[in-house]
């Protein structure tokens, strides 16, 4: 398998300290209902790589060609002038094995019909324009090490996309939009699934059919209950500043960024998350690992690179043709014990967020620009207001005094990697703009 690919570079002044072969493979199948016309297109892809590590220091080559000659001669560019050394690689419990996760899809013919039907029937909604992407892929990735140790894994994804576009009630645009992704373990309830995410954004456009721009006076800081989306968006960028190759990263540990009660861990093996892994991109096992714990960063994402300069553990690793960076699988936080009702009727006056259209981590502070919201009085939800953004300092996040019980994942693309949040409803207090 590739096997000529291999090299050993190791020479009395350098050490191989790592190499392997990396095979990615992805068959798709798309589906689109756009504006009562059905697209149905699939392709397939392929591509090999070559990785090694001399003296710390990554060289990659990949193709999506089984080309020999062209890998020989890329291997020699990458390959020639090794002469820095980059650190060491943390020993590493590698992975070896197969695992199959996720079973069967449903046809071509029964996701079709679904969509159409879904768009048709939601235009009765406030919607005037429906468009709908369901996305099936079949992802076979592969690591073989020149001991001869074989890690691969296959996984069935589906990914569901739906965009809305309607009118509100003062006659302007409005838009609602939703995607979420599941492990196609059967058909049924892949379908139930698509179904869901269709009531899901036929909600969002009901609400945004009605919003108010926020008077004023209410600018500033407020109190703020999140919804499980902008939660868990909340949460994936306080995900980048565990980035241990990040410029803070190192600083942040032992720092308290919440409340005592406050855990968050990353489960790769979280069988409910279509992020599902039992090793990462460099093929190392995968666990779980708990990064905030009593408030207190505890621990950081990993490579092997990183750990190695930290003292860590690796397992966190993405990227097969690039050098491998940290971050979350599926990064969990742990539930509260308060309900919905009791966290708004607890709450005199803010806002109620629901879902997030983007998120960023800017110098220190988060920003999130929310899908809709609504104006909490005396305990009550009033009237859909739209708020244009919120801002948090990171030393915002101790004013968290409100975790829900119930936890629910979002999911999200960051850079090319499918990865997840289990999050629960939250209370703090933001600037709201």
């Amino acid at each position: 398998m590739l096997r000529y690919w291999a090299t050993d570079l190791s020479t009395p002044s350098t050490r191989t300290l790592y190499s392997d072969i990396v095979t990615l493979s992805e068959d798709v199948v798309q589906i689109a209902f756009r504006d009562e016309s059905l697209e149905i297109n699939t392709y397939y892809n392929n591509i090999y790589g070559y990785r090694i590590n001399v003296d710390g220091c990554w060289r990659i080559v990949s193709s999506n060609r089984y080309d020999k000659n062209l890998v020989d001669k890329l291997k020699h560019l990458v390959l020639s002038g090794t002469t820095e050394s980059c650190g060491d690689l943390a020993d590493a419990h590698l992975y070896k094995g197969y695992i199959e996760i996720g079973k069967e899809f449903p046809s071509v013919e029964d996701v079709s019909k679904i969509v159409k039907d879904q768009c048709q029937e939601i235009k009765g909604y406030n919607a005037n324009r429906c468009e709908a992407l369901v996305t099936m892929r079949t992802v076979n990735r592969t690591i073989e090490r020149n001991e001869g140790d074989v890690a691969q894994e296959l996984k069935r994804v589906v990914e569901v996309e739906i965009g809305l576009v309607g009118k509100t009630v003062y006659g302007s645009t409005s838009f609602a939009s939703h995607f979420g992704s599941l492990i196609a373990y059967d058909q049924k309830n892949v379908m139930k699934f698509i179904e869901s995410m269709f009531r899901i954004a036929t909600d969002k456009i009901t609400v945004a059919g009605r919003l108010k721009p926020i008077k004023p006076y209410l600018y500033g800081r407020a109190t703020v209950i999140l919804d499980y989306v902008a939660s868990a968006a909340l949460f994936h960028e306080i995900s980048h500043l565990l980035d241990a190759s990040y410029i803070y990263g190192q600083k942040i540990l032992g720092y308290r960024l919440f409340p005592e009660y406050v855990e968050v861990y990353d489960e790769p093996m979280y069988i409910e998350s279509p992020t599902l892994r039992l090793f990462d991109d460099e093929g190392v096992a995968a666990k779980k690992r708990l990064l905030i714990e009593n408030g207190r960063v505890v621990d950081l994402h990993h490579t092997r690179t990183t750990a190695a300069i930290l003292n860590s553990e690796p397992g966190s690793a993405y990227g097969l043709f690039h050098r491998p960076v940290p971050y979350h699988t599926t990064l969990v936080i742990r539930p509260g014990d308060w309900k919905f009702d009791e966290m708004v009727e607890d709450t005199r006056r803010g806002f109620y967020v629901g879902g997030v259209v983007m998120a960023t981590l800017e110098e220190g502070t988060i920003r999130l620009i929310p899908e809709y919201g609504y104006l909490i009085e005396d305990g009550e939800l009033r009237e859909a207001v739209k708020i244009r953004e919120l801002r948090l300092s990171i030393n915002m996040l101790k004013t968290l005094n409100a975790v829900a019980r119930d936890i629910r994942i979002r999911t999200s693309y960051e850079k090319t990697w499918l990865v997840a949040e289990a999050a629960p409803t939250i209370r703090l207090e933001a600037y709201v703009m």
